[in-house]
C-alpha cells in the first residue's frame, strides 16, 4: 500500500529523531516563529517562579480548552496532575475527571505544537494519571470531556518518539507508550487497523500507531522487543513496513547490538527488499555521527531499491566521516556523486573540505569555491561554506590557515557570523587562551545567533571551562550563561556542573537551586550523576563547615533522589567525621524514609552508620538508629551489623550490651564471627568492670577451640582487656609471653595499650616505670607518638591508633559454621564471675 505524504512524513521526522513540521510552517529554530492560528510558540525561561525541580504544586486554571502552549500552562498543566498523584497516595478527595482529562490532553497537545523533551518526572505524572483514568473507565469513552480520545493517545505517543531525549534507555517512556498502545489495541482501534494502514480518513492515523510505538520502544532501550512485536505484525513482510524495520536496527545500533544489527538487515533484505535511500540515509546518519566508520562502510555498500541512488545528505555524511577518520581513498566514490550534484547547501562546504585536505592554500580553495558556484552548487559562495574551511584548518591546529581563510571570506563579500565567532571561541579555549577566548565571546555575542545553533556547545563549554577554573571570573561568567538563556538555548550537564560549583563555593544556594529547577531531571543519568557529583564533592570535603555542607545536603536529596546508597553513606560518614552525628543520622534517616527498597539502607549502611555513631560515642543516635533497624523488616541483623553494634555499645559506656546482645548473637548466628568480632568484643571487655576479665579469657578460649590463629591485633586488644580490668601482673606477663604465645614480639602499640586501657593514673605510673625498665626502646618510640592529657581526670593518654577494620571476612565460609558448638563451648567455658 501506498502511504499519504502525511503519514510518510509523521515517519521520517520519527526516525530522524526530529519534530514533524507541515509543510509551510516556518517554525524553525533560530527564526522567529510565525503564530499558528492563535497558539504563537514560546519559549522556555530558566527565571521562572516553579516548585523545586520542575513543578507548581496545585493549579487555579479552570481549563485548558484554546489554551495557548506556553511554560506557564504546561506547568499548570503539570499541577493538575500532582493533584491526582498527592490525592491517589493519601487516598484524598481526587480532582474531578474533566480537570485531569483536559490537563492530560494539553499536556501532549502542547508538545506536539512545540516540541522538547520530555522530563522522567512529566512522564512519572503522565503515567499515573493515564492509570487513574484507566481504572476509572474513562480512556476512549464517550464523553470527550471526561475521557481521553484516540487522537489524545495517539499524541502520547508521538511525543514519547520525538522526545526521548539524549538517552539511550528510558524504561519509564517504554512503560507509558506500552500502556497508551495496548490501551489503543484494545479499544476501537482493531489490530486489523493497526497491522494494514490504510490512507484515508482516521484510518490513516490508526496506520501510523504502530510504526510510532515501534519508534518509542527502539529510542528507549527497547529494540528487541520492538524487532518481536514487528515480527508478528502480518504487514512485517509488506513494503510499507520499512519504516519500522529502519527504527527498529537503528534501535539495535543505539544500544550496541552489532552483531543482531546485520542479521536483521539480512532479514529484511530477505522479506521486504533492499532498504530504500530514506532508510539507508537514517542508518548512515547514525553511524557518521558516531564514527562507527566500518558500520557506515558496509550501510553505504547496500544496494538500494528500484535502482536508488544514496541521498546527498547521505553521501554528505559519508564523506564528512570519512575525513574525519581519514578513509579519504574509500569516500572517493561517495565525493564523485556529490560533484554531479547542486541540490544541497551543505555539500559545497564538505567538497570545499575535501580539497582543502589535498591542497588547503587560499589561492586553491577560492578557485575551488568559484568553481562551485560556477555550476550552481547551492550556497557555494557563502559563510557556511567558508566557516566549514575555518573550522577545518582549526582541527589542524592551524590558526594562520583559518584567518588566511576569513580574509578570502571577506574578499568574496561575506562577513564573519556566529558560527565563525564560536568556531574561534573552540580554538581559544582548546589552546587554553582565555583573554582570546574572552574576546571571541565579546565578537560572537554581537553576531546573529546561529540558525542551527552550533554556538551552543562552545558556549556550554566554556561554561564549564570557567567555572572549573581557578579564577571563574564570576561577573564574566554570568555575562556568557546570560547570553546562552536570553538566545533560548539550554545549558548542557557540564555547564549546569560548573555552575553548581561556583554556586556552591559562593555558598549562593539559591542560584544553584533555580539552576537545579531547570528541568534537572530531563538529563540523562550520567550527565545527572555528573552534577550531582558537584554536590557529592562540597559536601564530603571537610573543610566546608557544617551547616553550608547540610544545606548544599538538602538541596541535593532533593534534587537527585536517584543517588545510590553507596554514594549517600558517603556523605553520612562526611558528617560522622564532622562530628556532627546529628547530621548523620538525619541523612541516614532520610534513606530510611525512602518508599522504594532499593533505595533504602542496606546491612553495609546500617554497619556504616553505628561505626560512625561509635567515633561519636552518639547514644542518642545509637538508639534512634537501632530502632530503625529493629523496624526494619528488609533487613536481616548480620554480623557486620553486630560488630558495628558492638562498637557503638562500647564506646557509648554500655560494654556489656555490646557483648551480652551482639557478641554471643553473633556466636549464634548461621554467618558466625569475623576476626574484628573477637577485637571488638575484646575491646568491650576493656570497658566492662568488673566482668570484663572473665569474659576476655571466655572469648580467647572460644578462639583456641575453634582453631582460629591468634593475630597481633587480637593479642593486643587482650592486653587491653586485662590491663582495663586493672590486672597489672597478669598483663605484664601475657606480655611478656606474647612472642611464645603467637611468635611475634611486643611494640609501641602493645605498651600503649596496656598504658592507655589500665585506668587511673598513678596506675599508669606503675606501666611506665615498668615499661622503662623492661622496654626501653618501646617507651622511648611510644613517647614520640605524642599524648593528650584528660583535663577533668588528670589522666594522660598516647596518641595511638587502636582502630578495628570493621570490614573483614567471616571467619567461616558458608554452610561451615556451626552455632551449637558455641552454645556448647559457651556452657562448658561458663565459670563463677571473678575466677582467673
Amino acid at each position: 500500500m501506498k502511504s499519504s505524504n502525511l503519514t510518510r512524513g509523521v515517519f521520517r521526522s520519527i526516525l530522524a529523531n526530529r519534530p514533524y513540521a507541515v509543510r509551510g510552517c516556518q517554525r524553525t529554530l533560530g527564526t522567529k516563529a510565525k503564530p499558528l492560528s492563535n497558539h504563537p510558540r514560546t519559549t522556555y525561561a530558566l527565571h521562572q517562579k516553579r516548585h523545586l525541580f520542575g513543578i507548581n504544586f496545585g493549579t487555579t486554571r479552570k481549563g485548558f480548552e484554546g489554551a495557548r502552549s506556553t511554560a506557564a500552562n504546561v506547568e499548570l498543566a503539570l499541577g493538575k496532575l500532582v493533584d491526582v498523584v498527592r490525592a491517589r497516595r493519601s487516598q484524598s478527595r481526587l480532582p474531578p475527571e474533566n480537570e485531569v482529562v483536559d490537563a492530560f490532553r494539553f499536556l501532549f497537545a502542547s508538545m506536539i505544537e512545540s516540541p522538547r523533551r520530555l522530563t522522567r518526572n512529566e512522564v512519572f505524572l503522565a503515567t499515573e494519571a493515564f492509570m487513574h483514568l484507566q481504572e476509572r473507565g474513562h480512556i476512549l469513552g464517550s464523553d470527550s470531556k471526561t475521557s481521553l480520545s484516540e487522537e489524545d493517545l495517539h499524541n502520547v505517543l508521538l511525543a514519547l518518539a520525538s522526545s526521548t531525549g539524549h538517552d539511550r534507555f528510558r524504561t519509564d517512556a517504554r512503560i507509558l507508550a506500552t500502556q497508551v498502545f495496548d490501551a489503543l489495541r484494545d479499544g476501537s482501534v482493531t489490530a486489523r487497523d493497526i497491522d494494514h494502514p490504510v490512507d484515508h480518513g482516521r484510518h490513516q492515523a490508526q496506520g501510523s500507531l504502530l510504526v510510532t510505538y515501534i519508534s518509542v520502544l527502539s529510542k528507549t532501550g527497547s529494540a528487541q522487543e520492538a524487532l518481536e512485536l514487528l515480527r508478528k505484525s502480518p504487514s512485517s513482510s509488506e513494503r510499507a513496513s520499512l519504516p519500522m524495520w529502519t527504527a527498529v536496527l537503528r534501535g539495535l545500533a543505539n544500544e550496541g547490538r552489532n552483531k543482531e544489527f546485520w542479521e536483521v538487515v539480512r532479514e529484511v533484505q530477505d522479506t521486504v527488499g533492499p532498504l530504500d535511500a530514506v532508510s539507508q540515509e537514517t542508518l548512515a546518519s547514525h553511524f557518521s555521527q558516531h564514527d562507527e566508520i566500518s558500520a557506515l562502510k558496509r550501510v553505504f555498500a547496500l544496494s538500494l531499491e528500484n535502482g536508488q541512488v544514496p541521498t546527498t545528505p547521505t553521501l554528505i555524511r559519508v564523506v564528512d566521516c570519512a575525513m574525519r577518520n581519514g578513509e579519504e581513498e574509500w569516500a572517493g566514490k561517495a565525493v564523485n556523486l556529490l560533484q554531479q550534484r547542486t541540490d544541497s547547501g551543505d555539500m559545497a562546504g564538505t567538497l570545499a573540505v575535501w580539497h582543502a585536505t589535498h591542497e588547503p592554500s587560499v589561492k586553491h580553495m577560492r578557485q575551488i569555491i568559484q568553481q562551485l558556484s560556477d555550476r550552481g552548487v547551492t550556497d557555494a559562495v557563502s559563510m557556511k561554506t567558508m566557516n566549514r574551511l575555518i573550522e577545518y584548518a582549526y582541527s589542524q591546529h592551524s590558526a594562520e590557515t583559518a584567518s588566511q581563510y576569513m580574509d578570502l571570506a571577506q574578499a568574496l563579500g561575506l562577513h564573519p557570523d556566529g558560527r565563525t565567532r564560536a568556531l574561534q571561541l573552540e580554538y581559544d579555549l582548546k589552546q587554553g587562551n582565555r583573554t582570546a577566548a574572552a574576546q571571541s565571546f565579546e565578537l560572537l555575542s554581537r553576531e546573529d545567533v546561529p540558525v542551527d545553533r552550533s554556538d551552543v556547545p562552545v558556549l556550554n563549554h566554556y561554561i564549564s571551562s570557567l567555572s572549573f577554573s581557578a579564577d571563574p571570573e564570576y561577573m564574566h561568567l554570568m555575562n556568557v550563561v546570560d547570553h546562552v538563556l536570553s538566545t533560548g538555548a539550554d545549558l548542557e550537564a557540564e555547564a549546569i556542573a560548573g555552575l553548581c560549583h561556583v554556586f556552591l563555593q559562593k555558598d549562593e544556594l539559591e542560584e544553584a537551586t533555580g539552576l537545579l529547577r531547570h528541568r534537572v531531571d530531563s538529563y540523562p543519568r550520567d550527565d545527572r550523576a555528573r552534577i550531582s557529583a558537584v554536590f557529592q564533592q562540597f559536601i564530603t570535603d571537610l573543610s566546608i563547615k557544617d551547616q553550608r555542607a547540610y544545606n548544599a545536603y538538602e538541596l541535593f536529596r532533593h534534587a537527585f533522589p536517584e543517588t545510590p546508597v553507596t554514594e549517600r553513606v558517603a556523605i553520612m560518614q562526611s558528617f560522622f567525621a564532622r562530628k556532627r552525628p546529628d547530621l548523620a543520622c538525619l541523612v541516614f534517616g532520610h534513606m530510611r524514609q525512602r518508599e522504594d527498597l532499593a533505595a533504602r539502607p542496606t546491612p553495609a549502611a546500617y554497619a556504616k552508620c553505628f561505626e560512625g555513631i561509635a567515633s561519636c560515642k552518639d547514644i542518642d543516635g545509637l538508639q534512634m538508629v537501632y530502632n530503625m533497624l529493629k523496624l526494619d523488616l528488609e533487613v536481616e541483623q548480620t554480623t557486620r551489623i553486630h560488630n558495628g553494634l558492638m562498637a557503638a555499645y562500647t564506646e557509648c559506656q554500655q560494654p556489656f550490651v555490646a557483648i551480652i546482645d551482639h557478641f554471643w548473637k553473633i556466636m549464634e548466628s548461621r554467618e558466625g564471627p569475623t576476626l574484628s568480632s573477637f577485637i571488638l568484643a575484646l575491646r568491650a571487655c576493656e570497658k566492662w568492670i568488673p566482668q570484663g576479665g572473665h569474659e576476655a579469657r571466655q572469648i580467647m578460649a572460644l578462639m583456641q577451640s575453634f582453631n582460629l590463629v591468634i593475630t597481633k591485633e587480637v593479642y593486643d586488644a587482650y592486653v587491653g582487656a586485662l590491663a582495663g580490668q586493672s590486672e597489672f601482673e597478669n598483663t605484664v606477663e601475657l606480655i611478656e609471653e606474647m612472642e611464645h604465645d603467637i611468635g611475634e614480639a611486643p611494640d609501641a602499640l602493645t605498651i600503649g595499650t596496656f598504658y592507655n586501657a589500665i585506668p587511673w593514673q598513678y596506675r599508669k605510673d606503675e606501666v611506665e616505670r615498668w615499661a622503662r625498665k623492661a622496654y626501653p626502646e618501646l617507651w622511648a618510640e611510644l613517647e614520640t607518638y605524642g599524648d593528650v592529657i584528660d583535663d577533668e581526670w588528670e589522666i594522660r593518654y598516647f596518641k595511638i591508633d587502636r582502630s578495628v577494620d570493621m570490614d573483614d571476612e567471616l571467619l567461616f565460609a558458608e554452610g561451615e559454621y556451626r552455632p551449637v558448638i558455641t552454645r556448647g563451648g559457651e556452657q562448658m567455658l561458663e565459670t563463677p564471675a571473678g575466677t582467673a
